[in-house]
């Protein structure tokens, strides 16, 4: 009975180990990595990447400048092609070494940004009952706009890399001049090639 009993509990062990072993490890959690189309055709291998680009212009806020480029990628081998904007945020008092905070928009994004922040542009108090409030949009690429009440009325802040970068607030019209600065750099993606 005893080694009935013992067979037994090492079947169970067995074939509880051989269960253990089957399974597939897990991946350990790591940061968001916002990539959109645009970088990831940026960082193809073995092709010929061209990459035309066009700034657009700035628009000045605490903490530096905020320029935006109108970017068009192509896989020279496969004739591949992405379009979409670039906002890189450059902090002038920021260490030499230091990169700057940017994010790329696909192309199919656009539209969809420029109506997020024609509605952040009309917010104000009445969005809420409540005393404060903040409003967010943030696009793939991990460019992250924020219109929040402050005691003198509203501001914006800008932030790359999903929020985890450090913020860069525009001035009270510097939303409608960002905004123009994509609408423009949407038109010269839009515009025929030239000859």
């Amino acid at each position: 009975m005893k080694i009935i009993r013992a067979l037994a509990l090492l079947t169970f062990l067995l074939a509880l180990a051989a269960s253990c072993a089957a399974q597939e490890p897990q991946a350990s959690p790591t940061p968001v990595e916002f990539q959109t189309r645009l970088e990831s055709l940026m960082s193809e291998t073995g092709a010929v990447i061209v990459e035309g680009y066009t700034r657009v212009g700035s628009v000045a806020g605490s903490r530096g400048t905020a320029y935006v480029t109108a970017w068009e990628v192509t896989d020279a081998t496969a004739g591949h092609k992405e379009l979409g904007v670039e906002v890189e945020i450059a902090d002038p008092a920021a260490r030499p070494e230091a990169d700057d905070d940017r994010a790329f928009i696909d192309y199919d994004e656009i539209t969809p940004l420029l109506r997020g922040i024609d509605y952040m542009t009309r917010l104000d108090n009445r969005v809420t009952k409540l005393s404060r409030f903040d409003a967010q949009y943030q696009t793939r690429g991990g460019l992250v706009l924020v219109t929040f009440s402050t005691p003198n009325g509203q501001a914006t802040a800008i932030s790359t890399e999903g929020g985890r970068r450090a913020r860069f607030v525009l001035r009270p019209a510097g939303l409608a001049e960002l905004r123009n600065l994509i609408e423009s750099a949407k038109q010269a993606l839009d515009a025929p090639p030239s000859q």
